[in-house]
């Protein structure tokens, strides 16, 4: 049995199909189906019911498909370290960001990366929804900064580290507080147009968190432009605390307590990397920082 038969199996799992997994693998559907029948024919028994149009795995076939992951993770360990042995520092430490995060709080770390490891790049990519994750499952960022549940294991093999609370607030321009009074309740934001982040993707519906009909909607692609257009006076919105507090400390916006609003909201924000890959050096010295 070969590495390749075993991801294209793993492919296959996921996907369902030869030409879902021939294109992840970039593979023919031809391969992929002849390392299918080899691999079962190694093995001795079916590891696919082929009657569905979706590939289904046997019983044998999903015991089997447990051990081909594991050791598929133990190669991707193997391969690492060899590239770590092999060139010391690693070139580049790539992190993504979401864009809910202010990725400041990683400075100090970075800092610290610049001096000790002045040879190795360091990219940072802000990302919506739960991209970050998902580069880091797929091997395009080595760490991630990320808002945190626990459900989002099922995204992929991680470890994770807490960072800091990730805290909602209501803010709004002081123009909106002079025109319209201070808001003290949830009534007084009737009157006011609402901003609110499209599909944030990280176990909020702010929909359903507000439940106040008939109320106006601005919706944005981010939380960076949903703060340029509250600091612009354009309404008020439900907003990570990171993402402004620059604002609120030069008085550009100002937050809002509606006792009983948003305390439901309870998320952490994490660093987040892959459990199945070896940190270099660099990346290993920010993720002991937290």
């Amino acid at each position: 049995m070969k590495i390749q038969q075993l991801q294209m199996l793993n492919a296959l799992s996921e996907t369902g199909t030869l030409q879902g997994a021939a294109e992840r693998l970039h593979r023919t559907q031809a391969a992929v189906s002849m390392a299918l029948k080899k691999l079962e024919h190694d093995a001795g028994f079916p590891l696919f019911d082929r009657d569905g149009y979706r590939l289904q795995l046997t019983a044998y076939g999903e015991q089997f498909l447990r051990q081909a992951q594991e050791v598929l993770r133990q190669q991707q360990r193997l391969q690492s370290l060899t590239q770590q042995l092999r060139e010391g520092a690693e070139p580049i430490v790539r992190i993504s960001y979401d864009r809910t995060c202010a990725p400041s709080c990683l400075f100090p770390a970075l800092r610290a990366v610049q001096e000790c490891y002045p040879a190795t790049d360091l990219h940072l990519s802000g990302e919506a929804q739960l991209r970050s994750l998902r580069a880091v499952r797929e091997g395009d960022a080595d760490l991630a900064l990320t808002p945190w549940l626990p459900v989002f294991r099922q995204h992929g093999d991680f470890e994770t580290k807490l960072v800091r609370p990730f805290q909602l607030l209501v803010a709004v321009s002081p123009a909106l507080v002079e025109r319209y009074g201070r808001p003290r309740k949830r009534s007084d934001l009737l009157d006011i147009p609402m901003l609110i982040p499209q599909n944030q993707d990280i176990g909020i519906n702010l929909d359903q968190m507000v439940r106040m009909p008939g109320l106006q909607r601005i919706r944005v692609n981010d939380s960076i432009a949903q703060r340029e257009l509250l600091v612009a006076g354009m309404g008020w919105g439900i907003i990570p605390s990171d993402i402004v507090q620059d604002e609120l400390c030069r008085g550009e916006l100002i937050a809002v307590d509606i006792p009983g609003f948003i305390t439901q909201v309870h998320l952490e924000t994490h660093l987040v990397r892959s459990a199945e890959r070896i940190a270099g050096p660099a990346a290993q010295q920010i993720w002991d920082h937290f």
